[in-house]
């Protein structure tokens, strides 16, 4: 009877559980990749370091590396000449430092950004209170090497309307 019993009981029970799967071992995140690493190093102002490490990241990373290669190598050479600047070799350049690092610029960038948008602005601003057709030349020069500068749109509009009255 009681082996009749056990075996009752031994039917009746839940179905042996399964064990449960394994979860997926979460992703180790082993730090900066070899590109945010060279953006880095941009930034910093070490080309070489930077140019370093996308070439380490090439095989890794081929869709992102390959293209910041190509970038690095083109700003290197610039980089070399900065203090012999043309105009439109500073559009270049600044637009090179853009591509490589849209927020925030590099430091080899600051000499041309100083040089050719930042002194120039600041000067139409103090001739913008009295020689407005001088201010309005620098400020078109400014433009001309970075298109985009919120600054020197808003001084232009300002001193194209100034001089309309």
């Amino acid at each position: 009877m009681l082996s009749l019993a056990l075996a009752v009981l031994v039917l009746q029970a839940a179905p042996p559980a399964t064990p449960p799967k394994q979860a997926a071992k979460p992703k180790v995140d082993s730090g900066p990749t070899a590109y945010d690493t060279a953006k880095l190093f941009f930034l910093a102002g070490d080309l070489s370091s930077a140019q370093e490490w996308v070439l380490r990241g090439l095989k890794r990373e081929p869709k992102t590396c390959g293209p910041l290669n190509k970038l690095l190598a083109e700003y290197n050479f610039l980089a070399n000449h900065v203090d012999e600047f043309t105009p439109e070799q500073a559009r270049d350049f600044l637009e090179l430092d853009r591509k490589i690092s849209p927020t925030v610029r590099g430091k080899v960038t600051e000499r041309a950004w100083t040089r050719f948008v930042a002194k120039p602005l600041a000067l139409a601003q103090e001739q913008a209170k009295g020689d407005v057709p001088q201010a309005l030349q620098l400020v078109k020069q400014v433009l001309f090497v970075d298109p985009k500068n919120a600054e020197a749109v808003a001084l232009m509009a300002k001193l194209t309307q100034d001089a309309g009255r």
